[in-house]
């Protein structure tokens, strides 16, 4: 099956992989796992879009399937980021004050 896709698409796919399962493994030994769930739920989603985007759909249809589920991955991605920054700087303010 790999050998119908260039080599770009599956660069793309690991990279999106990588980052997902690290994402994954970050909710897991995390302590604040609800308020992570909204991002990791559009992280998800969005992965599984730009699959079905790229595998199933093809032609012009596919690449809106693939930029919907990018962008809802990227969203999903920089929320994450962005909660588990917040909570790492107001814990580091308690243990400094």
């Amino acid at each position: 099956m790999a050998w119908e896709y260039y080599g770009d698409e599956l660069i793309i796919i690991g990279v999106l992989t990588t980052i997902l399962l690290i994402a994954v493994l970050n909710f897991l030994k995390s302590r604040f796992r609800r308020r992570l769930i909204f991002s990791l739920t559009l992280l998800v989603m969005g992965y599984v879009v730009f699959l079905i985007g790229l595998v199933l759909v093809r032609g012009w249809d596919g690449m809106g399937w693939s930029l919907i589920g990018f962008s809802l991955y990227v969203i999903g991605f920089i929320t994450y980021i962005g909660v588990v920054t917040y909570h790492w700087f107001k814990a580091r303010r308690k243990t400094h004050s």
